[in-house]
């Protein structure tokens, strides 16, 4: 039996493709059942009840349950474009004495529909094509909470795209309160004039608190990780949880690693000239044949789990057209998508290796045309080959191109 050295998660410490935005169009004056109105577009538009559809455009229905399973009288329900931040174009409606509503003349796109009642929400995503949506029955559950920084000495405001939530930022901190649970994609607005956008991605779940992953600029929306904030989780996990979403380095017994940081710590992240990135390096050993008859081989590989430490909840890039990277170092790697659940002999659904060369170099590893294979993917992983028996690798930037960033993290 080959043994080797555990995987050590430690504490230690998104071309970007976002969805379009949907375009303003104007909405007729509606009279409804209960006798509230549709307002123009750029202003709140306000829905009742009344049949499920209506020959002006399209209807959503839905009737929300409390926790308990009653129906959740009289509870706020607002509908956004799910890539919106302006909750002034948003839908607005109410639920009647049996938890049910009714949304009319919605025009095609993809939204987020978001109910709240006394300390309880949800959040729904909703497409609407060329048709009306029966949500049927959901749920309510207790709401969450997130906190983080978005650098230092930073102000603004921080909202949730597709929901009705902001927060002032002020000396980089900030609390959002009342949350849905489920996926969440913050930005961060800053006060300072010129600034670029940020964003970070989390999942959060009822009546938990939650601290939010680093923010990225909005222009690399899928940038997995880039260690600008020096840990080893990627960037889209909640920090400072042990869910998932670690860097690992993982190792034969006949392979020394040059640097090793207390006593987990297998590898070292470097900073040059403010820019953080992963640095590895290992001496590879002969390959030897013990007294069984087992022969030892020299490895090592380097990875990222991509969610959570189960490896049955894998994530869906199948909508991602390339994975990117920037690398440079001695000897070379292959790099590998991988699907743990599969037999061993299959786990790795691309290989694609690359020379190291002493500057850095981006690479882009595009996906094949037939995407089904990768809809379920749980690790990206660098194994090493040597020169001389010697491997050093710096890697950073680790981007995922193309795709539907909030179908990948939804899992």
């Amino acid at each position: 039996m080959i043994t080797r050295n555990k995987i050590f998660y430690f504490w230690d410490v998104l071309s970007n493709n976002p969805a379009n935005m949907a375009k303003c169009a104007a909405f007729s004056i509606l009279a409804l059942s209960m006798g509230l109105g549709l307002s123009a577009c750029g202003e709140t538009k306000t829905a009742g009840g009344g049949p499920s559809g209506s020959e002006a455009g399209n209807a959503i229905t839905a009737q929300i349950l409390t926790a308990d399973k009653s129906p959740a009288a009289l509870a706020r329900v607002r509908l956004m474009d799910s890539e919106g931040l302006d909750s002034e174009k948003a839908y607005s409606a109410e639920t009647d004495e049996d938890g049910k509503v009714v949304i009319e003349d919605v025009a095609d796109g993809d939204y987020t529909l978001e109910a709240k009642l006394d300390g309880e929400a949800l959040q729904l995503a909703v497409t609407v094509s060329g048709a009306s949506v029966d949500l049927k029955k959901s749920r309510l559950k207790k709401m969450a909470t997130v906190s983080g920084s978005v650098g230092d000495s930073a102000n603004g405001v921080v909202k949730v795209r597709g929901l009705e939530h902001s927060a002032k930022v002020k000396d980089g901190n900030f609390t959002l309160d009342s949350l849905p649970e489920g996926v969440l994609s913050l930005v961060f607005i800053s006060d300072a004039k010129n600034s670029d956008t940020s964003s970070t991605y989390l999942k959060v779940l009822a009546g938990e608190k939650t601290m939010s992953s680093t923010f990225a600029e909005e222009s690399r929306a899928l940038l997995l990780d880039d260690f600008q904030d020096s840990n080893y989780q990627n960037r889209f996990m909640p920090a400072r949880t042990y869910d998932g979403g670690w860097w690992y380095f993982d190792f034969a017994e006949n392979v020394t690693p040059d640097f090793v940081i207390g006593e987990n710590h297998l590898f070292t992240l470097a900073n040059e000239d403010g820019n953080v990135s992963a640095h590895v390096a290992a001496h590879f050993g002969e390959t030897f044949t013990d007294s069984a008859g087992v022969v030892h081989w020299a490895w090592a590989t380097m990875g990222v789990e991509l969610g959570k430490s189960d490896k049955k909840l894998c994530n869906d890039i199948s909508s991602v057209d390339s994975v990117a990277f920037r690398i440079k170092g001695i000897g070379s790697v292959v790099f590998n998508i991988i699907d743990s659940n599969l037999e061993p002999d299959h786990q790795k659904l691309i290989q694609s290796e690359y020379g190291l060369e002493d500057d850095w170099v981006r690479v882009s590893v595009p996906l094949p045309a037939d995407k089904d294979a990768f809809k379920c993917v749980n690790q990206l992983a660098w194994d090493f080959k040597t020169i001389d028996g010697y491997a050093e690798v710096w890697l950073d930037d680790v981007e995922l191109i193309g795709g539907d960033r909030l179908s990948i993290w939804e899992k």
